[in-house]
């Protein structure tokens, strides 16, 4: 999953890797993350985290591209494989400083809607559920093509969005953006609450700010 992010963002845009030192590798308790950071110039920041534990038999990717350039939402996917079984969640939040027009919605309202769902994932309620857009995608399955494709389609639109999108300021459009962050570092999140629990506070509170979402702290 995040190789299709990679790739698809690298035949559009100049990709540069950004060092993050010691954050690119973190590990505690049996559970390891890789996380890698790129600059994707004219569009903004592109976090890749990796995560193993249980010794291989459950993985999850995300990917996080925090646009600061263009005023296209904040984009998070995840993948989780636990036995085989498969969490596949696109989230797309809005950061908007001008709403989405009705005709960039109504083309991600179509992916979803023909978007296969092999077995439905319920989230529950949260916080940031006012935040996040209801064209976003959940399903749980076994077969990581039924998935890689879906992705696919939400990223080649993502990237069609952002391409025809006007540039923006790029400090109103990291405060739109440090909205969602900040709030997973007040009330918590999945992401959060376990590198708190593994690392510590200032360590939970730098990668979700600044490695996943590219805010100064």
């Amino acid at each position: 999953m995040n190789e299709l992010m990679l790739e698809s963002l690298k035949k559009h845009y100049e990709v540069i890797p950004v060092d993050i030192g010691k954050d690119g590798f973190l590990s505690n308790k049996g559970m390891n993350f890789e996380i890698k950071c790129y600059e994707v110039k004219d569009l903004g920041h592109l976090c890749l985290m990796k995560m193993t534990a249980m010794l291989g038999l459950m993985k999850m990717e995300t990917a996080v591209l925090s646009a600061d350039q263009r005023d296209v939402p904040l984009f998070n996917m995840d993948r989780v494989v636990v036995f085989g079984n498969k969490t596949q969640i696109i989230e797309l939040y809005d950061s908007q400083i001008e709403p989405l027009s009705e005709e960039d919605v109504g083309r991600y309202v179509r992916i979803k809607k023909e978007a296969p769902v092999p077995k439905p994932y319920e989230a529950g309620e949260h916080w940031y559920d006012s935040l996040l857009y209801p064209f976003s995608y959940r399903a749980k399955g076994r077969d990581a093509k039924v998935f890689d494709d879906i992705c696919q389609k939400y990223i080649d639109e993502y990237i069609r969005q952002a391409k025809a999108a006007p540039k923006c300021d790029h400090r109103q459009k990291q405060e739109k953006n440090r909205v969602l962050p900040e709030g997973l570092v007040k009330n918590g999140g999945p992401a959060v609450n376990q590198f708190r629990k593994l690392f510590g506070e200032e360590t939970a509170r730098r990668i979700v700010l600044n490695r996943m979402y590219g805010l100064d702290i």
